[in-house]
């Protein structure tokens, strides 16, 4: 069947009102989502998670690592950002980091650790034998304190 020039236009102006219809959708879904998100931003929704102190840090590994009892060795990255802790006992170490809005802890025993260098002179960069967790960067900001907790993430003694 052969379209007539009417038709033909008719059918045109669907097409391009189709379009314009999912351009107006996109549009607006762009404004919506923007919207939303500087919302979150207003309220304050969109603040990373930091480490405040060592004793802090502590506190929180004590409470997410039922095994672990802190000791006194602490220390707290220059960006507050991650924390080290030794137990009590000396057997092991606690790992909190902050991600997103909250913390990742991981309780760090003797073979956990694959390696450790120190990068930009106070920096570690610590590689952990578990896929799920594979390396973390502990920005220290004194370079004694960094080749300690390199050296006892080891398991060398300190």
């Amino acid at each position: 069947r052969v379209r007539s020039g009417a038709e033909a236009q008719a059918s045109a102006l669907f097409r391009w009102r189709r379009a314009l219809a999912t351009l107006y959708i996109l549009v607006g879904s762009i404004i919506a989502v923007s919207a939303i998100v500087a919302f979150n931003v207003w309220i304050g929704g969109w603040t990373p998670s930091r480490i405040e102190s060592a004793d802090e840090a502590a506190r929180i590994l004590r409470q997410d690592l039922l095994t672990f009892d802190p000791g006194d060795v602490r220390t707290l990255s220059s960006d507050g950002l991650s924390a080290l802790v030794k137990s009590r006992d000396g057997t092991s170490i606690g790992y909190l980091s902050a991600r997103g809005a909250g913390h990742v802890s991981r309780l760090i025993e003797p073979g956990h650790v694959a390696s450790t260098r120190i990068e930009d002179g106070s920096a570690i960069v610590v590689r952990f034998r578990d896929f799920t967790f594979p390396a973390a960067r502990i920005t220290l900001g004194d370079e004694d304190a960094a080749r300690e907790w390199a050296a006892r993430l080891n398991g060398d003694p300190v």
